[in-house]
């Protein structure tokens, strides 16, 4: 079984020796002058070589213009982000900053992290095996501190950074979601939380594939970049060894409802995974859950209704559709009684005006190639993947092949029936990851992530639900009851359990 095969990855790595991948660590800071100081001093005792790496200083605005202070890397640069009336905070500053960067890796840090020394080289041991891991930190958070940056480097040098706090606390439901998805060489679509902005890093190869951080983000950038990235089918490293302290309690910890009411919105238009946030609200979502590719050429207007309407019958998920066909011929003379062309013109009628459906022209009558189909898909925050052509068999249900594969992991699933004619669903990951090895895309998802052709007969339409969809809403849930406190917040939590479990169950 080949080493990138879906989300398989060594259980452990030395540190390299001979680095030779060179770093950015960017640190985005408003204001945090002091914090900010102790950053760099850890960062002036990292063991990965200092000709390898340069940190990057973006001042997002600070009130009291930030400084370099004395102790700091060798190669460490201040970036003025002049703030705009639509200019400003850490998405843009960011994304303004690394646009210009050059180098191998890009390391991004929060300006109240202080490193243990081995910190980046933990990093950097993953990306010198691969170039498709994105490498998560591991932190722990303190309420006080009281060393300067002269004593933490003393300290750093003597190796006593695991004695510098005494009294800590770790981010329960992030472990969580880490231990529960073995350190996520399994993970599920939920698992894009695991990337939080405090410690990460990731190639700059990949991070412009992704188009960086969503601008519109305020707050929560870096898991709705962790949403894409997961979609692209890149492997995310939870590094144990490369340990830090968070220099004060995390804001979302402090400020959870309010945090959580200002990003509610924008995950739910981008993050379809995030379906229970969609639960019961009749609104048209930026990202939907399904891109269906429907070959109209021989399809009847029937089969045509029937798939569409099982798509549309998932309000939370929802669905964007390509539709090819001869659709320019429809415009010539005809006879109503004597149309060729009937059933295309009837689907044409039943999707005109309608947003959620484009279409493409093809007047050939040659059958898609494979290949062809793939390069179709091309919505980078959307799940999951389908095709159909032609006459669909009544029997067929989308949700169930969307069941088999969740069930079974491959990165596709399709049936085939006695015309020849295909109806599959492909997984994002498994796409995203097929599209970046290069050469046949058809090939690669085969060999990386696994791939299921089945006749028609064979396959048990009525199962449309999986463990799989359940699991996240069940760790979800667990986070949500450890922050119950009264019996008002219980009675909150199971109705609104009752309303997203139906919901995914209707599915």
């Amino acid at each position: 079984m080949r080493t990138n095969y879906r989300y398989i990855r060594p259980s452990f790595l030395e540190i390299v020796k001979k680095p030779n991948l060179k770093v950015a660590v960017v640190i985005a800071c408003r204001d945090g002058q002091d914090k900010l100081d102790l950053v760099l001093a850890a960062l002036k005792e990292q063991t990965y070589p200092a000709a390898l790496f340069t940190v990057y200083i973006i001042d997002d605005g600070s009130v009291k213009a930030l400084v370099l202070p004395k102790i700091r890397p060798a190669k460490t640069k201040l970036i003025k982000f002049k703030n705009k009336d639509r200019a400003w905070g850490k998405t843009l500053a960011t994304n303004f900053a690394v646009s210009t960067l050059k180098e191998d890796v890009l390391w991004f840090l929060d300006a109240d992290m202080v490193v243990e020394p081995d910190h980046l080289s933990h990093h950097m041991k993953w990306h010198h095996y691969a170039d498709d891991f994105v490498v998560l930190g591991w932190k722990r958070f303190v309420g006080d501190w009281s060393y300067t940056p002269e004593l933490l480097g003393s300290e750093l040098r003597n190796g006593s950074f695991s004695t510098l706090h005494k009294v800590s606390e770790g981010k329960d439901s992030w472990e969580l979601l880490i231990k529960g998805t073995d350190d996520l060489r399994a993970p599920s679509l939920e698992s894009f939380r695991a990337l939080v902005g405090a410690t990460f890093s990731i190639s700059r190869k990949n991070w412009n594939s992704l188009g960086g951080y969503n601008p519109i983000f305020t707050t929560g950038e870096d898991n709705e970049l962790g949403w894409r990235a997961l979609l692209g089918g890149m492997r995310f490293v939870p590094e144990r060894q490369a340990l830090s302290w968070h220099l004060g309690i995390s804001t979302v910890e402090v400020h959870t409802d309010t945090v959580i009411a200002h990003n509610r919105p924008l995950f739910a238009h981008h993050v379809p995974a995030m379906s229970y946030l969609r639960a019961n609200d009749q609104l048209t979502w930026t990202v939907p859950e399904n891109y269906i590719v429907a070959d109209c050429r021989s399809m009847p207007a029937e089969s045509f209704k029937n798939m569409v309407n099982e798509f549309l019958a998932d309000e939370s998920g929802q669905a964007r559709f390509l539709l090819i066909g001869n659709w320019k011929a429809l415009t010539a003379r005809y006879k109503v009684t004597e149309d060729s062309l009937k059933e295309l013109r009837e689907i044409n009628r039943w999707i005109a005006g309608d947003s959620r459906f484009s279409c493409e022209e093809s007047a050939s009558e040659k059958k898609l190639l494979i290949s062809e189909i793939l390069q179709r898909f091309d919505e980078p925050s959307t799940p999951f993947f389908y095709f159909t052509e032609g006459a669909i068999d009544p029997v067929i249900r989308f949700a169930a092949l969307r069941h088999r594969i969740s069930k079974s992991g491959n990165g596709l699933e399709g049936v085939v029936d006695s015309k020849d004619q295909r109806t599959f669903v492909i997984y994002a990951p498994a796409l995203g990851r097929a599209n970046r090895a290069g050469g046949n895309v058809y090939r690669n998802i085969q060999e990386l992530w696994g791939m299921r052709w089945s006749e028609i007969s064979q396959v048990d339409f009525s199962k449309s639900l999986s463990t799989n969809n359940l699991l996240p809403l069940v760790r979800i849930a667990f986070r949500a009851a450890k922050k119950i406190r009264n019996l008002s917040d219980f009675t909150k939590l199971l109705k609104k359990a009752r309303q997203v479990l139906k919901k995914t169950i209707s599915k």
